[in-house]
């Protein structure tokens, strides 16, 4: 069983193998998913995160810089990722100031590709970075 905290403005959910470890954290102004992401069910994992975003949405106010670093993303996994990135562009259109990094390793071609896929595809300012 993977560690959970989850409060107004805070939620961690500890990793394993196939799900990322999620630390968002309004106080500290973290957000961040680190990991592979090829749970069973997606949705279980992720909606966790949109509802923190949707409640924590007016608390933004400060530059918030959202940091992806994935090993694996199934294609369930991406379904959700775009869901959260769609949330940043409607907070980024309600005058947010929104950023993404998206952090891959050297040799990764794939993740760097999905990476420049969700660039395309929202207005949102990316930021690569080989780690």
């Amino acid at each position: 069983m993977s560690e959970r905290i989850n409060n107004s403005t805070r939620l961690m959910i500890e990793g394993r193998e196939d799900t990322p470890h999620i630390l968002l954290d309004m106080t500290d102004s973290i957000f961040r998913i680190v990991g592979a992401s090829y749970p069973e069910d997606a949705f279980a994992v992720y909606s966790p995160v949109i509802e923190w975003i949707e409640k924590n949405r007016e608390n933004i106010t400060v530059t918030w810089t959202c940091e992806f670093e994935f090993t694996y993303l199934s294609s369930a996994s991406n379904k959700m990722i775009y869901e959260i990135l769609l949330k940043f562009e409607e907070l980024s259109q309600s005058g947010k100031d929104i950023r993404v990094k998206w952090l891959y390793k050297d040799f990764d071609e794939d993740m760097l590709e999905v990476g420049e896929t969700y660039a395309e595809t929202f207005s949102l300012p990316f930021q690569f970075i080989v780690n």
